[in-house]
């Protein structure tokens, strides 16, 4: 806490809160990824891959994500699943 209190991590705060306002767009696009790696509709590799290779997946997928989300909320107010969840919630267009 002492050092995100400093400033220490000031670029790593931003692409966290990034994700987290992304967090329904992102948990889809792990689910979606990490099944097409694994399971049959992709390449099938379900209990094929060592934990040094799952660390690997996992460190690229959380690395994917922290580029794209704050990229993404740069030009948008929110991700894809987000602005679809309040336009179906409130029946209107989310402003941008």
């Amino acid at each position: 806490m002492m050092a995100v209190r400093r400033g220490w991590f000031a670029a790593l705060q931003m692409c966290l809160a990034a994700v987290g306002r992304m967090a329904f767009t992102n948990y889809i696009a792990q689910t979606l990824i990490c099944t097409t790696i694994f399971y049959g509709h992709g390449f099938g590799l379900f209990g094929s891959v060592d934990r040094w290779q799952q660390a690997i997946v996992v460190i690229a997928v959380w690395g994917i994500q922290l580029w794209w989300s704050p990229l993404l909320l740069r030009h948008f107010r929110y991700g894809p699943l987000e602005w679809s969840w309040r336009a179906l919630t409130y029946w209107r267009i989310p402003g941008r």
